[in-house]
């Protein structure tokens, strides 16, 4: 059998028959194998405790990992308020679910409980030939910490560990954002999938991102915060970008223009990542999903949807050169929700890119508040405005 796949989708708006019609739909290509283990990603008005509970009864109780979302999709298109599943079954891996809450008062400790007992698994795991792992982390997608925990989880489970995955949505809300491992959810919190096996998982990442301000400095910060740019508060820097397309921004209805509009930071002459806004303070300050080193030079982004649909592409092949030569059973993506709002309905050609370069395979994913692709000696895990192709061999 080696590795099988499948997605499914619903946007029946009872969470227990949401659950059962996506499981159902993505059991159909998995041959009657049950499933071993898999993801769901939903819309935030579906309880997700009782989401899980019911995919997992559905599934024949495989491992699930779970988070709310700002949008889900397979390649049947993309959803709001709908859910989203993809499942695995195979006969050559072995796999750990992990579950830590307190993410935003000790990320540390949180990525501790994540990597409690990945040692003894890896080890049963290699003697089998199962030497290959890679991590899939869903994290509260307003935590602020998210980033740091990566780099504490990574320090963890070892340099050679590929970690993907994407912070948790809420459809742009920006109120709460929850994450689930088997029978444990909530907020605040992370959740992993650690994989071990035969076949390496390809990775790739794109965003296609272009500059649409002049260069500035971060003249005050303190980790995910950046208080001044350019020696005025954060805030006014997007206030004055936001009146130059006849647009009056607010602190109260900032979060979706700053979202579209995300903070760039360059290495040298180099567009380097992209950092999300989440949220403006009495100062003036920004909450951002990540940190941004005082000193940073920084600008904000903007894209074409046509070089995001390539930058999409661009990462799906990435992926695919991964495999190392082998085919891809099913595909994952975490997509920034800010790519969701430029591209609307044009979405759906990002999707097709992807399978353009795969194939006739499952794919599944979801619109997030960050991304994560540690892989291939890049120690920068954490990204915004980023698509990620995950390509899980058959």
């Amino acid at each position: 059998m080696s590795t099988l796949t499948g997605s499914g989708r619903s946007t029946s708006p009872n969470t227990a028959r949401a659950a059962a019609e996506a499981v159902a739909q993505a059991r159909r290509t998995l041959g009657g194998k049950p499933p071993k283990f898999g993801c769901v990603f939903a819309g935030p008005d579906h309880p997700l405790p009782e989401l899980m509970s019911a995919a997992r009864a559905a599934a024949d109780g495989a491992d699930l990992l779970g988070c709310t979302t700002a949008g889900e999709f397979t390649e049947e298109g993309l959803t709001h308020g709908g859910v989203a599943v993809f499942l695995v079954a195979s006969d050559d891996t072995q796999h750990l679910l992990a579950f830590a809450s307190g993410l935003k008062e000790q990320h540390e400790k949180a990525a501790d409980e994540l990597a409690s007992g990945f040692a003894a698994v890896q080890r049963e795991a290699q003697s089998r030939r199962r030497i290959a792992s890679t991590t899939v982390l869903l994290t509260d997608g307003l935590a602020g910490t998210a980033e740091r925990s990566l780099g504490v989880l990574a320090d963890r489970t070892g340099f050679a560990q590929q970690i993907v995955g994407g912070a948790a949505g809420d459809e742009g809300r920006f109120r709460e954002t929850t994450v689930a491992a088997g029978g444990r959810s909530g907020r605040d919190a992370m959740a992993a999938l650690h994989v071990f096996s035969e076949k390496t998982w390809g990775v790739g990442l794109g965003h296609g991102l272009r500059p649409a301000s002049p260069r500035m400095r971060v003249t005050r910060a303190h980790g995910n915060v950046v208080q001044q740019i350019d020696g005025r508060p954060a805030f006014d820097v997007y206030k004055d970008h936001a009146a130059g397309r006849g647009i009056a921004l607010s602190a109260g209805d900032a979060g979706p223009y700053m979202i579209g509009n995300e903070l760039g930071v360059f290495l040298f002459d180099h567009l380097n990542r992209a950092r999300a806004p989440l949220g403006v303070n009495p100062d003036g300050s920004l909450n951002l999903a990540g940190d941004i080193p005082e000193g940073a030079s920084v600008c904000i982004l903007d894209g074409e949807p046509e070089n995001m649909v390539a930058a999409a592409s661009d990462a799906a092949k990435e992926a695919q050169r991964r495999l190392e030569g082998g085919r891809a059973a099913g595909v994952v993506v975490f997509d920034c929700v800010c790519r969701g709002m430029i591209l609307k309905d044009r979405f759906t050609q990002e999707i097709e890119a992807v399978r353009r370069v795969f194939g006739d395979v499952p794919v599944a994913g979801f619109l997030t508040y960050g991304e994560i692709a540690r892989y291939g000696g890049k120690l920068d895990g954490w990204h915004n405005t980023t698509a990620v192709v995950v390509a899980i061999p058959a």
